[in-house]
């Protein structure tokens, strides 16, 4: 692979193998499966934006409470480009080229979405909403918001902080790739005090109690006994930051606002400054703040209570 530049870490061509091995397993919802449903018959039609190396697929996570909440006849459809699929290596993804053919993608699905649908809910995923509300910046003021709904599930800040992490495991499994480093940082349990979005299991109960794996919903491969996950501060600071960059305007409606009292990605924010910083994007948001951590934040409970309430607006 020519994605390796620089200094590398001790065991980075092993870490990388096992990455790049573990994009064909078997996962329950991190796939390219973008729609669900009829789009000619259906009552309720849904679009998701995933976050960061998200993939379309996730959003069979939401599928029982949007059925619980609206019933079977609900048309799902997903942002998906073949250059973000689960199956092409995170470092390859994110390049302004890349970013900018999925900002592209989802202004044409809205079209589209609109000349089927009288009304269509968006839900956004993490950093997803940045790139709803860039292509929607790009409508004329009031053009679709009194027929577009949004919430926004385990919402994220408009930018990557560098991490300390970085500088424990780059030199155990890091590379370059265009420039920017990539290391691999590792989920266990245990280290839910040290960082709380390094854990790999949550364990919810409602009416009925479930162990959910992340290993199901995000990209992750086993090494040494440990669950990891690659990441770049550089460069998906650079694509976050250049996707806010094309925001000309709030998204100026009443939108769910769902935010995780225990997100790492906020460093320890007080819930007013998140709530300011939330607002500068979205000046009619609706808070709930939940006790969790930034993917669990978004489990069945806590969407199913979002989606009541976005019925019925």
């Amino acid at each position: 692979m020519k994605s390796s530049l620089g200094k590398t870490g001790t065991f980075a061509l092993q870490f990388r193998e096992k990455y790049l091995r573990s994009l064909h397993d078997l996962r329950f919802f991190y796939d390219d499966v973008a729609e669900i449903g009829n789009a000619e018959t259906a009552e309720h039609a849904f679009y998701f934006v995933p976050g960061l190396n998200g993939t379309p697929g996730q959003m069979r996570f939401l599928l029982p409470s949007l059925i619980r909440v609206y019933g079977n006849n609900v048309y799902l459809k997903s942002l998906h480009l073949p250059e973000f699929s689960a199956r092409v290596a995170t470092w390859e993804k994110y390049t302004v080229e890349n970013i900018d053919r999925k900002l592209a993608q989802l202004r044409e699905d809205l079209v589209n979405l609109l000349a089927k649908f009288e009304r269509v809910t968006v839900l956004c995923s993490s950093n997803g909403f940045y790139d709803f509300a860039a292509a929607a910046s790009t409508f004329a003021p009031n053009e679709i918001e009194s027929r577009v709904q949004v919430g926004w599930g385990a919402c994220a800040p408009d930018h990557i902080a560098p991490t300390r992490w970085q500088n424990v495991f780059y030199p155990l499994n890091g590379f370059q790739h265009a420039g920017h480093r990539w290391f691999a940082y590792p989920n266990h349990n245990a280290f839910w005090l040290i960082n709380p979005e390094a854990s790999t299991s949550y364990a919810w109960s409602d009416r009925v109690t479930r162990s959910l794996q992340k290993f199901d919903l995000e990209s992750r491969f086993r090494y040494f006994g440990l669950q990891w996950d690659y990441v770049s501060t550089e460069q998906l600071n650079m694509a976050v930051r250049h996707v806010v960059a094309q925001i000309r305007r709030p998204w100026n409606s009443p939108t769910e606002a769902l935010v995780a009292s225990n997100d790492g990605y906020w460093r320890g924010k007080s819930r007013q400054n998140i709530e300011s910083e939330i607002r500068h994007y979205l000046p009619q948001a609706q808070f709930e703040f939940k006790p969790s951590s930034h993917l669990w934040v978004v489990n069945p409970s806590n969407m199913t209570e979002i989606l009541e309430r976005m019925k019925h607006k």
